[in-house]
């Protein structure tokens, strides 16, 4: 009987892996792809026509499918921007050698360990318009005169679900951070000191340089989730008011089951993933370029 090489033992050890990917994830998506090549709706049964192209044309003359995908673009770039400010901010808090800084560690990170919809009818119940605590410490301080409808109104419900994500997902963030800064050999930044660096130019010229890898890591993370986006809009606008507020996940959702369109469906989950994929491969091209050429002493 001939024994396996090493090599060889590898791939047969991977083969169920491969195998349950190749059900659960590449075919799902080869099948989505083809099925957003026909008219395909529940109303009229299985009965489907090919029509190419076709739903992938309508989108351009798709109002909705526009104002999902701006809303999703503006919700990624605030929300992802925001998150990694405060997550350097929190990371460098958490890394201070105090007292306590388990405990602060734990306070830091309460918030994403809460479930997402959790969070999200949390915000719910606080930004209410009559019993909300918003409105309450607000009208208490003397800063409004009425209530406000927080998620009645386009531009307020549109700043709670940001705001919302930011105070979720921040402490993730700053995880990911911490554990960068903690890589961070102290000997570099002790001869910086002694050289004269102060603690701006520590950070500016050591610290942020160093963090590069790890930040293009939780930033391409970041964006390939707020491009998922889903649980906490439903559970706090459920995309109102109107279509204020819904994401391209939530129109994909609600055009294949709750209207029964299954080719348009598909044509928008295939056009999600081949947004999400070009953006995540750009943006991993440019940082992966940025560290090379610090590698390299150059800017």
């Amino acid at each position: 009987m001939k024994t396996l090489s090493r090599k060889q033992f590898g791939y047969l050890c991977l083969t169920p892996t491969i195998l349950i990917f190749a059900i659960f994830g590449v075919y799902p998506v080869l099948r989505t792809i083809l099925i957003s090549m026909f008219r395909f709706r529940l109303q009229t049964g299985p009965t489907k026509t090919f029509i190419g192209l076709e739903n992938y044309i309508r989108m351009f003359s798709d109002t909705r499918f526009f104002g999902a995908l701006l809303f999703t673009l503006g919700f990624t770039i605030l929300t992802v921007g925001f998150e990694v400010v405060l997550g350097l901010l929190f990371a460098q808090m958490m890394n201070l050698p105090i007292k306590g800084q388990g405990v602060l560690r734990v306070v830091v990170l309460i918030p994403w360990a809460i479930p997402t919809m959790v969070s999200g009818f949390m915000w719910k119940f606080m930004v209410h318009d009559q019993y909300g605590v918003f409105n309450q410490i607000l009208m208490s301080t003397g800063l409004l005169d009425s209530f406000i409808p927080w998620l009645s109104q386009d531009g307020t419900a549109r700043f709670i679900l940001i705001l919302s994500d930011i105070w979720k997902t921040a402490p993730y963030v700053s995880l990911l951070i911490l554990a960068g800064l903690q890589t961070i050999p102290a000997s570099l930044m002790e001869a910086a000191e002694i050289d004269g660096a102060n603690a701006l130019k520590r950070y500016f010229r050591i610290t942020l340089p160093l963090l590069k890898p790890v930040l293009a890591t939780a930033i391409l993370f970041r964006i390939i989730s707020s491009f998922k986006v889903f649980t906490v809009i439903v559970a706090l606008t459920n995309g109102g008011p109107g279509y204020a507020t819904e994401s391209l996940t939530m129109y994909t959702m609600r055009t294949y089951f709750d209207a029964g369109n299954y080719g348009y469906g598909s044509a928008l989950a295939t056009f999600t993933l081949l947004l999400t994929c070009v953006i995540a491969l750009f943006f991993t091209d440019v940082i992966k370029n940025k560290i090379d050429a610090g590698r390299r002493g150059t800017r």
